[in-house]
């Protein structure tokens, strides 16, 4: 486990240990004796199933915690978005991030023609880049990146599912996600009304996309009826 796991783990046995200490300390500093017997074991009996059900609570596996980004992050991420993107467009293979990078592949072509078809409503999300090779070849190569997403400072990277890219002969098709819902719990100290929550609450968005970034031998044809090809 990592060194901040290790630390949520100690911070919620920290009950525990509490528990255990005074428990502990009755027992030694209090003299139960004749009537007082019972008590005695009735309150040993409630701490150590108090014990008992801390030690399962830490047992139980939670799903991993959602880091909140802080406004100077949000501008980083955005910032690395613009970056890549303008990197990808100018086919500068070197200088691109490659933590977006999430899936590589090659297809062999049986033809000189080449579809690029979308299966979902947000086209906007993906974008396709072709660089041409020359060779005579018929192998197509792609690689799959996804840049930062992000909503309300909370990093989606992980929680949103990336696109399917398939083919079917010679035809690329791309599949977009099934709608997800996620929900978040925020817990606050502070104070507010309705109204406060509203006018206080920045609404901010790094809207990431899918890459495809295509090396396609020069002599075959690419049929893009959904102008997906950024140029």
């Amino acid at each position: 486990m990592s060194i901040t796991t290790w630390m949520i783990v100690l911070l919620g046995l920290l009950p525990v240990i509490i528990g255990v200490s005074i428990v502990l300390y009755l027992i030694k500093k209090l003299n139960f004796k004749g009537k007082f017997h019972l008590n005695k074991i009735t309150t040993i009996t409630f701490f150590s199933l108090l014990i008992a059900c801390g030690v399962i609570y830490e047992l139980i596996p939670k799903e991993p915690s959602v880091e909140k980004l802080t406004g100077e992050k949000l501008v980083q991420l955005q910032t690395e978005n613009n970056s890549f993107q303008r990197s990808l467009l100018k086919l500068e293979e070197n200088k691109l991030n490659q933590k977006f990078l999430k899936e590589e592949w090659s297809h062999e072509m049986n033809g000189n023609t080449l579809s690029i078809e979308y299966k979902g409503n947000e086209l906007y999300s993906t974008g396709v880049f072709v660089e041409w090779i020359d060779t005579t070849d018929q192998k197509v190569e792609g690689k799959v990146y996804r840049s930062n997403i992000n909503v309300y400072g909370l990093n989606l990277d992980q929680k949103i599912p990336l696109h399917k890219v398939e083919w079917t002969g010679n035809q690329l098709v791309i599949h977009e996600p099934s709608v997800q819902e996620l929900s978040f719990d925020q817990f606050s100290t502070r104070l507010y009304s309705f109204n406060q929550v509203l006018n206080d609450e920045e609404i901010r968005m790094v809207r990431g996309r899918t890459y495809i970034h295509l090396k396609v031998p020069k002599h075959i044809e690419i049929v893009d009826p959904l102008g997906l090809q950024m140029y």
